[in-house]
């Protein structure tokens, strides 16, 4: 069935990109801060390392999450900005994945997809049944030398 549907198109931004670029700058600005941090400014019992690694941490998670916080304003500006379409759109109202592609074959090949639904059906579940393997089936007698040997093999192949 054909029809027309409605569609939004808008620009939104990777979340994990913003906050993961926001992290990168926040360890990149504690970074900076640590060199001009004089040792002798510390308090009793905190070294420059332990500085920078609370700098590291704080820093980090704050860019974190104000690189959230853009992609989220960014977001929203480009809800304001989408645009609104059209368009024509194929409902299949079929559950059969088969049955769906065997209608866009046809289509494609300029065939109406309903006039062979019967016998498309039959046909080709004819054509791609597989042989139904023989319970009572007994090996063939090239395959007898290789009982023993640990090695399978599946019915009519060579090896």
């Amino acid at each position: 069935m054909k029809d027309q549907i409605d569609v939004s198109v808008r620009r939104s931004p990777k979340y994990s990109v913003f906050m993961g670029i926001g992290a990168v700058l926040g360890i990149a600005i504690a970074g900076i801060l640590a060199i001009f941090v004089d040792p002798a400014d510390m308090p009793m019992g905190y070294t420059v390392a332990k500085g920078m690694g609370l700098m590291l941490l704080v820093l980090g998670i704050g860019g974190l999450f104000l690189g959230g916080l853009v992609a989220l304003i960014l977001d929203w500006r480009g809800r304001k900005k989408s645009k609104e379409y059209r368009v024509d759109a194929q409902i299949d109202m079929v559950d059969d994945p088969k049955e769906i592609a065997r209608r866009r074959i046809a289509e494609a090949h300029g065939e109406d997809p309903d006039a062979g639904a019967d016998e498309g059906t039959v046909a080709s579940a004819d054509t791609n049944a597989a042989p139904a393997a023989d319970a009572d089936a007994q090996p063939a007698a090239d395959d007898e030398g290789d009982a023993g040997t640990g090695r399978d093999s599946a019915p009519g192949s060579t090896v």
